[in-house]
């Protein structure tokens, strides 16, 4: 639950570092034409329901978690073209959180030594 508020507050910052640069990333638009809000909230969708399953346990989260990476690091990849300082960080997340699930699952699936 904490990893993935971190990656949805990463991703705040990304938007932030966006918005100062002034450069555009392909799901916030240009400032003069921004994507519409349901685009610009889509990277951000999949942290929030990460954790909202952390908090109600869900058994599948780390099942779950491999497609939120994926998510995150699909969304990465549409920015390495333009703005790929942003989009590595974005794909950077992705493939942490990839990371995560995967010891998550280990861990799920292990069973411990009696």
């Amino acid at each position: 639950m904490l990893f993935w508020g971190l990656v949805f507050v990463a991703l705040v910052g990304v938007w932030k570092a966006s918005q100062e640069l002034g450069v555009a990333t392909w799901w916030r638009g240009p400032r003069s034409a921004p994507q519409p809000v349901l685009v610009q909230i889509l990277p951000l969708v999949t942290p929030s329901v990460m954790v909202i399953g952390g908090v109600f346990r869900w058994r599948l989260l780390p099942w779950l978690g491999l497609l939120a990476a994926a998510a995150t690091a699909a969304i990465g990849a549409g920015d390495l073209g333009r703005v790929w300082r942003l989009g590595l960080v974005e794909v950077a997340l992705g493939a942490a959180g990839l990371a995560f699930s995967l010891a998550a699952l280990a861990a799920q699936v292990r069973r411990p030594h009696r």
